[in-house]
Order: C-alpha cells, then structure tokens, then sequence
C-alpha cells in the first residue's frame, strides 16, 4: 500500500515538473526571441535570455517584469545607449541612428554678399591684369571697400569708385569677413525719410526731450550710437543728439579706391592750396607795405591773430578795398581748403583747424581780425537777416542756449565750414543744423 503510495507520488511529481517545464518553455523562449527582434536593442536578448535559464513561477514574473522596465527606459534613457564606433562620427548617436550634426553658417547680408574691404595695411595695389607685373590702375587703402565681380587663383576682379581692377584675395575680407570687419572700417550715416521736411534732434531718447535743433532731409549725419529705436548723431562738433529710427535711414557709408588720376588731382588741389596761401599772405603783406604809417589803429591784425577788440566797420572796409577782396572771394578762397583736418583748437588752414579757427584763418588772411570763439564772432560785424545772406557772411549755429558752431556761406544755400574730426572741412546744407543768426564782416 505505502509503496502504492509512493509510486503515485512519484508520478504525481513527475508529471507535475513535465508540465511546468512545458509551460515555462512554452511561455518565456518566445517571449525574449520575439522581444529582441522588435526592440532590436544591443545587450537587452543577453539579458532576457539569462532569466530564462532559471525556472519557477517567480523567475517568470522577473523576466516580465524586467521586460516591461526595459521598454520603458528605453523611452527616457535612449540617448545614453551606446552606438557602433562608425555612427559617433558626427557627435550625438540615438538608437544606433546617426545624427549629424550640422555646422551653422553665418548669415551674410545681402551687401555683402559680393562685397570686398581691404585689410591690407595702409594700401594694396589695385592691377590691370591678376599679376604683380602688371600696370597700376589705382588704390585701395586700409578700411576702403569695392564690388567684387569675379575670384579666380587667388585674384579678385574688383570695382571701386573709378576703378576697375585685380587685387589679390589675401589683401581682402570678402563676403562674410567682409561683413565682420563692417563695423570697425564703415561710417554709420543716417538720412532724414523722404517726406519729413524737418526732424527733431533731441537731447534724450524720448519725444518729451528738449529738442536741441532740426535736420533737413537731405544731409547725412554721422552715428555716435545705434539702439533698437533710437540714434544717436553727431550733427557738427557741439550738437550732438538722439533722432527717432522711425524717420531715418541708416547707412553704412566705405570709402572706395582711389585712382592714380585722382591721386594725382589730389596732390595738385594741396600744392594749390598751399600755393592761395602764399599768394594771399604776399597780397596781405603787400598791401601793408603800401600803407602810410599813419593807417588807422586796428585796420588790419596779424596773421592768426586769435581776437580782435575794434569795431568791423570803416576800417575793415579801407582794408578790403586795398587788397581788391569781396565777400565772395573770400568764399572762394575757403574753398581751397575741403578736405583739410578737423583740428580741436587749430587754425592752421592745412594742418587742422575747428570751426571758428577755420573762418578766423580765412578772414586774417584778408587783413580782418576777428575773435577767437564762435560765441565771440557771433557779435563781431553787421548782424543781418538769415533771407539776406550773401557769400562770405558768417552763419552761426546754437547748441543749447550758446552759440556752438560757426560756418561761411558760400551762396547757393550751401555753406563751407571745419564740421567733426571725423569729417574735416566740408560744404553742407546751411540748414543742416538750425540756424541761429548771421553776421556780415565785409
């Protein structure tokens, strides 16, 4: 009976462990086969099939278990999963899929897109041909810009002004260096909107602000300082002050190359003037000379001399009419000067001068011996009306509620004037600043 027992024992048990060994194989190979193929995840079917080896109802509860975990770390920690040698390339490396990483490029503005500045050191040779033995067309100095037409072989075919020509490309910044470098070689400008007759310049960023004086349309304007609605200009040595974007433009203005004839006209334009100057201190002198002992005190002054206390009357007409000068040709003889420096605090004609240093050189050189200062001549001579100008009048500017500024009306609405060291002696606009009052020497 007890070995009846046992035998039935036995074979309750064998048959026990046959079906659970069935269900085991049955349930967990598949399982770890199927989910390796659609995971397709390196390492994870070495580890589904480790559990698989054991048996148990609580070996197969772990192997689901650990099934379920794996998926779900795969969608939080993917990019940690390493990838074959071949698919680290180019950097980040999800899933064994490559990823590349693309270089992002600077955007070049449109123009610059075709534009070349020179970063050669004070000058590059602009050539005929795209050879060093070929004849020389012109310059194009440190900072100057050109059009670049065609590369090839190192050479640039350029137009800048007057010239067209070949640089070599090691002497240029081009397109998106070009671009770089805009900043420290190009003059920011800025332009009144077509349409706004005149426009506020005010002391502060704010339409609120005192508004220091009005600016015609039809001037450029140097630009201190650019922000996102406002800019900072520099309207001529002491007025300087904020414009609304919303009415300007802003320009960013390169000088271009120079030719070999407009070098040579250049060099003729200074011995000429230094030559007026010569010629006009032999006049001055002469008609000195010419003069009794006995002349009246304080008919002429001497050559850059930096105030006078007498009145602009008689005497300074007897003067004028002993050298044969009028107002006017004393406005064409200022003109000799432009694009001479600006100098802070000058009166050399040549070298530098500001503005009152400007006129007051210009006007000795007639035998008048006028103030130093703006604020000064602004009380010398005849006062007369802004609609009653006639070349060789001085017109004079505030800033604030002092006179700042002074220039020479030169006719034609235009005057002639030692403007910004940035600008030197120029001819502008008489309007491009707003005019306070006007005074007649002659």
């Amino acid at each position: 009976m007890l070995k009846n027992y046992w035998n039935r024992k036995t074979a309750y048990l064998a048959l026990t462990a046959t079906l659970v060994a069935g269900f085991t194989v049955t349930f967990v190979a598949p399982t770890a086969a199927t989910i390796c193929r659609e995971l397709n995840l390196a390492g994870f079917s070495l580890s589904l099939d480790h559990y698989t080896e054991k048996t148990g109802s609580s070996i197969i509860t772990s192997s689901m278990t650990a099934s379920r975990n794996a998926l779900t770390a795969d969608a939080a920690t993917a990019p940690a999963v390493t990838a074959p040698a071949e698919d680290q390339e180019q950097g980040d490396v999800r899933i064994g899929k490559r990823i590349k990483k693309k270089k992002r490029k600077a955007t070049v503005r449109k123009q610059f897109q075709a534009k070349a500045i020179s970063i050669a050191g004070d000058y590059v040779n602009i050539r005929k041909s795209p050879n060093t033995h070929s004849k020389i067309k012109g310059k194009l100095y440190e900072g100057s810009a050109a059009n670049v037409i065609k590369t090839k072989k190192g050479w640039a075919k350029i137009e800048s002004g007057e010239v067209i020509g070949y640089i070599k490309t090691s002497y240029l910044a081009i397109g998106a260096d070009a671009q770089k470098v805009a900043e420290k070689y190009g003059k920011k400008l800025v332009s009144v909107n077509s349409g706004v007759v005149t426009l506020n310049v005010r002391k502060k960023k704010s339409t609120h602000a005192t508004i220091l004086t009005q600016i015609p349309e039809d001037e450029m304007y140097e630009v201190a300082h650019e922000g996102k609605n406002w800019a900072k200009i520099v309207v001529d040595e002491d007025t300087k002050g904020f414009v609304s974007k919303k009415y300007v433009k802003v320009h960013i203005r390169f000088k271009h190359a120079v030719s070999i004839r407009e070098e040579r006209e250049k060099r003729a334009r200074e011995r000429a003037a230094r030559l007026a100057e010569q010629q006009r201190l032999a006049a001055l002198n002469s008609a000195r000379t010419s003069r009794s002992s006995g002349s009246s005190q304080g008919s002429a002054g001497s050559v850059g001399s930096s105030a006078g206390s007498g009145s602009s009357g008689v005497t300074h007409g007897q003067t004028a009419q002993a050298t044969g000068s009028t107002g006017a040709d004393i406005a064409r003889y200022a003109l000799n000067f432009v694009g001479n420096p600006y100098k802070w605090g000058g009166t050399s004609l040549t070298h530098g001068a500001d503005c009152s240093g400007f006129v007051q050189s210009i006007y000795a050189q007639y035998g008048y011996s006028i103030p130093r200062t703006s604020r000064e001549q602004s009380t010398y001579g005849k006062r007369i009306s802004l609609s009653q100008v006639q070349p060789g009048d001085l017109i004079f500017y505030k800033h604030g509620s002092t006179v700042g500024h002074v220039a020479m009306y030169i006719g034609g609405g235009r005057v002639v004037h030692a403007a910004t060291s940035t600008q030197g002696i120029i001819t502008s606009n008489m309007n491009y600043n707003q005019p306070y009052c006007a005074r007649r020497i002659v």
